[in-house]
């Protein structure tokens, strides 16, 4: 028995009361899902590898006495 691909569809056509799906329904709708996975994932993926900037020692001190010569 071969794998019955319509069976994802997710936006069926209703004649007379009955829902019939449809393969270009489930393709688009096989579609839609991958692009919300794509979107879930990347957001997640920015939040997690987020960098907080620190100063270094250098630039510490430079800014230091930047603020310290302008009084």
């Amino acid at each position: 028995m071969p794998f019955d691909f319509r069976r994802f569809d997710i936006y069926r056509k209703v004649p007379k009361d009955l829902t019939q799906p449809t393969y270009t329904g489930a393709i688009i709708s096989i579609c839609c899902c991958l692009f919300i996975l794509f979107l879930f994932l990347s957001e997640l993926t920015g939040f997690i590898t987020t960098e907080v900037p620190t100063l270094s020692e250098e630039s510490a001190w430079a800014s230091w006495q930047w603020l310290t010569h302008c009084e």
